[in-house]
C-alpha cells in the first residue's frame, strides 16, 4: 500500500517578507555595533564604583589631599632645617694677605663668634699696651679699645660699654666678639662673614689721593655710637663746669691749650693772610668716615674735633661729617675764581660777579680755612652747604656743646655786619675752650670778643 508524503505546517515566505525580516536584522545588527563597549578594566569598575559611593569617594580625595599637603610640609621643614643647620667645621680667618685656621670649639662659644684681637692688632699696627689680663688697642692718643680679662665691658675711647661677651686676655690672646669689633671699627676695616664656610674676613680699606693713581690704607677709628655708653665724665675747671658724654682726659690738652691764644688769629676781608702763609702743624683728620677725601687741620683743633664727633656720637649723632677744613691760598683762588667764571658766564660783569660771590666765598688770601682752623659740617641727608643744616639735630647739638670743646659758630646770623659774610649755620672755628666758652656766653663773634680782648 503506497504512503503519501507528509504536508509541510509552515507555508512559505514571501519575498516581500523576507526582505522586511532582513531589514530589521541589520537594523538590529547596526543599533548593537552602536552601543558603548563594555569596561571591565579595573579602572572602569573604580569609576563605577565611585559614582554609586559618591561620598565616600570625596572623603577619600580629601584624605588624600590631606597626606600629601603634610607630607610637603614635612619635606619642606626637612629642607629648611638641613639649610639652617650650624656649621661646625673649623674657621679661616684671614687678615689681609694671611690667614690662620681656628677651631670652632675654641672661637664659638654660647652661640658668640670671638676673633683675637692681638691678631688683627699685628695686622693693622695697633700699638699694644697693658699686662697679662689687662690689654690697650691704641690707633692713635683719640682712638683706642681697652679689655680687661673675665669682664663683659670694654672701653672705647674713655667710654665704657657692653662688650656682647666675655673677654678672655692673657699674655697670648685676647679674644672678644666678633659683633662688637664690627660696630666699634669704623671704615678703616672692611668684615666679611661667611657661615656657610665659616670663614672670617677683614681687610684694610684704601682710598685715593690727590693723584687718583696712588691708594694708602685708611685710618684705623673705633667709636661708641653704636653702644650704649655706661659711664661719662664732668670736667670742672676755675669758672666752668662741663658735662661731657665722653671721656675727654686724652683730648683735653687739645681742647683747652696752653698756646690757646696762637688760635685767635683773624683772617677776614680786612686782614688777609697773604699766599705765603701755610701752618706748620696741619694733621690728617682722623674721624670723618662719611668723606673719601683725605683733610686737615691745625694738630690741636684736629685733636678736638675728634673728642667732638666722638661726643656727638656717644649723643647719637651719627650723620654728621666735615666736608671741608684746611685750604690752600693756591686752592681758595681756584675756588673763588671758579665761582666768578660761573657768574660771568650768565651775564655778569667782572665786577659783579665779584660782589656777588664775595658774599659767600672769601678772596685768596682772607679765608679762615687757610688757618688751618675752620671747617664746613654736613649731614649725610643734605647735597650742598646750605642752612638746610640749622634744621638739623647735628646743629641743635653744636649749639648746645661746640663751646666744649673749643669751636664757636663763626658766622651767626645777627653778626652779618660785624663779620662781612652771610649767616653760615655750618662753618665751626677752633679757639680753644677759654675763648669758645666766653663767645658762647656772651653772645658775641670772634671780632667782638678779639676788640674787647
Amino acid at each position: 500500500m503506497k504512503k503519501n508524503k507528509p504536508q509541510s505546517t509552515q507555508d512559505m515566505l514571501t519575498e516581500e517578507e523576507l526582505r522586511m525580516i532582513k531589514k530589521s536584522v541589520d537594523s538590529d545588527r547596526e543599533q548593537r555595533r552602536r552601543l558603548a563597549h563594555y569596561d571591565n578594566s579595573d579602572k572602569a569598575k573604580l569609576v563605577r564604583y565611585v559614582k554609586k559611593n559618591r561620598i565616600f569617594a570625596v572623603v577619600c580625595v580629601i584624605l588624600i589631599a590631606c597626606v600629601i599637603v603634610t607630607l610637603c610640609l614635612c619635606a619642606a621643614f626637612v629642607i629648611k632645617k638641613m639649610a639652617n643647620r650650624e656649621n661646625k667645621d673649623d674657621f679661616t680667618i684671614i687678615l689681609g694677605d694671611d690667614s690662620y685656621t681656628a677651631k670652632y670649639k675654641d672661637i664659638m662659644r654660647d652661640g658668640i663668634l670671638y676673633v683675637d684681637m692681638r691678631r688683627i692688632a699685628e695686622y693693622t699696627g695697633l700699638t699694644v699696651t697693658g699686662s697679662a689680663t689687662s690689654v690697650k688697642f691704641t690707633y692713635d692718643d683719640d682712638n683706642y679699645l681697652r679689655f680687661e680679662n673675665g669682664s663683659d665691658e670694654a672701653v672705647i675711647n674713655g667710654n665704657m660699654v657692653e662688650l656682647g661677651g666675655t673677654a678672655t686676655v692673657t699674655a697670648r690672646i685676647c679674644e672678644i666678639p666678633y659683633d662688637f669689633l664690627t660696630k666699634a671699627v669704623g671704615d678703616g676695616l672692611k668684615f666679611t662673614l661667611d657661615r656657610t664656610t665659616n670663614t672670617v674676613k677683614i681687610q684694610r680699606r684704601m682710598y685715593a689721593t690727590e693723584d687718583d693713581d696712588v691708594f694708602i690704607p685708611k685710618e684705623i677709628h673705633f667709636y661708641s655710637d653704636a653702644f650704649t655708653v655706661l659711664m661719662g665724665i664732668t670736667q670742672v675747671d676755675d669758672d666752668y663746669k662741663y658735662e661731657y658724654s665722653i671721656d675727654v682726659s686724652a683730648f683735653l690738652s687739645s681742647i683747652d691749650p696752653d698756646n690757646a691764644e696762637d688760635y685767635l688769629i683773624l683772617a677776614n676781608k680786612q686782614n688777609p693772610l697773604g699766599a705765603d702763609y701755610t701752618p706748620t702743624d696741619l694733621k690728617s683728620l682722623e674721624i670723618n668716615p662719611n668723606s673719601s677725601r683725605e683733610m686737615n687741620l691745625r694738630s690741636d683743633a684736629a685733636t678736638a674735633l675728634s673728642a667732638m664727633i666722638l661726643a656727638m656720637r656717644a649723643d647719637g649723632i651719627t650723620d654728621v661729617f666735615v666736608t671741608s677744613a684746611y685750604r690752600s691760598y693756591s686752592y681758595q683762588e681756584k675756588l673763588f675764581e671758579g665761582y666768578i667764571a660761573d657768574r660771568m658766564e650768565s651775564g655778569m660783569t667782572r665786577e659783579e660777579a665779584e660782589a656777588a660771590v664775595l658774599e659767600f666765598s672769601a678772596r685768596p688770601g682772607t679765608s679762615e680755612h687757610q688757618t688751618g682752623l675752620c671747617l664746613d659740617f654736613m649731614t649725610t641727608q643734605m647735597s650742598d652747604l646750605d642752612e638746610s643744616f640749622e634744621e638739623t639735630a647735628a646743629f641743635r647739638w653744636l649749639s648746645a656743646n661746640a663751646h666744649k670743646y673749643g669751636f664757636i659758630l663763626r658766622y651767626p646770623s645777627d653778626k652779618v655786619s660785624t663779620t662781612g659774610y652771610k649767616y653760615e649755620p655750618w662753618h665751626y672755628r677752633f679757639v680753644g675752650r677759654n675763648a669758645a666758652t666766653e663767645i658762647y656766653e656772651s653772645g658775641i663773634c670772634l671780632e667782638e670778643y678779639l676788640e674787647l680782648n
